[in-house]
């Protein structure tokens, strides 16, 4: 895009004479922008890097429903997360069009940090709060009652049956073998028909939905902040807490979950829902990347080996939550 069509949407919020540095092009393009008063913003034009990265989370009313709650949530004093800017219409949103099409972009205030990294999460004391952290964020999204709620991406039972779909498509595209998709199928129907037992009355709200160590700033006084809520919507809470656990080395899971569920014991249950929701979150990361084709090459390599080490373990009724 060019510098100048930047700089008039940023005018939209009454930052002037901004310095603009590109981030990256994935689901969104962002950048990092200093106004002329030394504040600093993350600017998000939302058009994906590929047609099939687009979802709920593009539309208007699916970001709206994202920014309202980030709005509710930057007035929470438990979690420190960033503020999204109303522009001069006093709109969270602002529409332009570029290459004939008309495209959202949001702009929120900059969070001084960086990614959580590897090495952090060997340290105990930090790894139980990340955990109390998730906890939190699961207890303002308990509270957290807001329309548009239907227009944000849903991780259920019928996602995951989507996934299958869109994995079935990788032998259409020689990425996965028929044995392979096979065994996928099965994980996916495994894990949902677990969730069919359980019902939806306390594992069920809203989740953050896509946590990763990229997603989670460390601040310069070690408080943990989350990022990119891209995929919140509902969900249930074994989404974020099995991305959470997949974060730690095995040998601190246990910490983990002491972070996140306090004194209330695991339980086995608990685990082989959680083992289901990780390999769920590997399989939904092929599924996001399936039009990406310079990832091609690496989910060839790696499909097989996540079926054979861990897939087929968990079907059998082996545990494997300490393994993946």
């Amino acid at each position: 895009m060019r510098i100048e069509q930047l700089q008039e949407i940023l005018n939209e919020y009454d930052i002037r004479e901004p310095e603009i540095a590109f981030i990256r092009h994935n689901e969104n393009r962002t950048y990092k922008v200093k106004g002329h008063d030394g504040s600093t913003y993350l600017m998000r034009i939302h058009q994906p890097l590929k047609e099939g990265m687009a979802g709920q989370q593009h539309t208007y009313d699916g970001l709206l429903g994202e920014l309202h709650m980030l709005e509710h949530l930057s007035g929470w004093d438990h979690l420190l997360v960033q503020r999204p800017m109303r522009n001069r219409k006093g709109e969270l949103i602002t529409i332009f069009e570029h290459e004939g099409k008309r495209w959202n972009s949001s702009v929120l205030t900059w969070l001084e940090g960086r990614d959580l990294q590897k090495d952090d999460v060997s340290d105990p004391v930090l790894v139980e709060k990340l955990g109390a952290r998730i906890a939190e964020l699961h207890k303002f999204y308990g509270s957290y009652e807001q329309e548009g709620l239907d227009k944000r991406p849903s991780q259920g039972i019928a996602y995951n049956l989507y996934m299958i779909e869109v994995i079935k498509q990788g032998l259409a595209k020689d990425l996965f073998t028929s044995s392979d998709v096979s065994i996928i199928e099965e994980t996916i129907s495994l894990v949902n028909a677990h969730l069919a037992n359980i019902g939806n009355v306390e594992a069920w709200g809203l989740i953050h939905g896509d946590l990763s160590l990229g997603n989670i700033i460390m601040t310069s006084d070690g408080e943990l902040s989350f990022i990119d809520f891209g995929f919140f919507g509902p969900g249930y809470h074994y989404t974020d807490v099995a991305m959470g656990a997949m974060m730690v080395p095995s040998a601190l899971r246990d910490t983990f979950l002491k972070g996140y569920y306090g004194n209330d014991p695991t339980g086995q249950e608990k685990l082989v829902l959680l083992e289901g929701f990780m390999l769920l979150a590997i399989i939904g990361y092929y599924v996001f990347q399936m039009e990406n084709e310079s990832v091609h090459a690496w989910m060839r390599e790696r499909m097989p080996k996540l079926c054979a080490d861990f897939c087929t373990p968990y079907l059998s009724g082996a545990r494997i939550f300490y393994s993946v």
